[in-house]
């Protein structure tokens, strides 16, 4: 079994809440492909999808306390990327 696959999302964000912030490194493992199929879904490069990526796993990371588990966590973490893509788009189309 992988390291990533030992826990479920929940016990993950408890541990890391807690304070043992080295299995964030399971959330970005586990969701790394959604978060790239989305950035490249809205044609960013693949250097710019990183940064994107990097940005909402930042933001994650920040706001992971505050989850309420109204959604799933794949969910809340997708809704991230898309608004960061989002931004990324009108500050790009405020530039021209």
């Amino acid at each position: 079994m992988k390291e990533f696959e030992k826990y479920t999302d929940g016990e993950v964000i408890q541990k890391v809440v807690k304070g043992e912030t080295k299995l964030f490194e399971i959330i970005i493992r586990r969701y790394n492909p959604f978060l790239y199929k989305i950035g490249r879904s809205y044609n960013y490069k693949h250097e710019d999808t990183q940064d994107l990526m990097q940005d909402t796993f930042i933001d994650v990371f920040i706001g992971l306390p505050k989850f309420e588990n109204r959604s799933t966590l794949k969910t809340w973490i997708i809704k991230i990327m898309l608004n960061n893509c989002y931004k990324m788009q009108q500050k790009w189309s405020a530039k021209v």
